[in-house]
């Protein structure tokens, strides 16, 4: 379908309508003049000014920059130290290295990760807490 409407500038403008738009604003419940009166305001051809207003407005709060902090970086999470893995670190670094064949062991993270080396070969042992099941 053919349509003319006066544009922003003042200027008659034709258009064509597709069917298949005219179909779905019938199946919607629209009149012919709502449908292509959506039509024109999605396609950019005519602007509303409540929908601009509103546009203005959520742009001035800030609506597409949620989440976002304003230097724009995210703070490193703070971790509460678990002494229980700590201990046991601990306790597995004693047992390793009172085994004798064990040279270099090392705490590489102090609640997670221990290093040593058995002559020339390197070992790693790395400790990890499982979460609780969701109930």
């Amino acid at each position: 379908m053919k349509y003319t409407f006066t544009n922003i500038d003042g200027k008659e403008k034709t258009i064509n309508i597709g069917e298949d738009v005219l179909a779905q604003g019938k199946r919607e419940g629209l009149s012919m003049r709502e449908t292509i009166d959506r039509f024109l305001s999605d396609e950019g051809y005519v602007v509303d000014p409540t929908v601009r207003e509103l546009t203005d407005k959520a742009k001035a709060a800030g609506v597409n920059n949620a989440g976002k902090t304003s230097s724009g970086k995210r703070k490193p999470p703070t971790r509460k130290p678990d002494e229980t893995k700590r201990m046991l670190i601990v306790e597995l670094e004693k047992c390793i290295s009172t085994l004798g064949m064990t040279d270099n062991v090392e705490v590489t993270n102090i609640e997670r990760i221990i290093a040593f080396s058995i002559g020339d070969d390197k070992y790693e042992i790395t400790l990890s807490k499982k979460r609780k099941p969701k109930a």
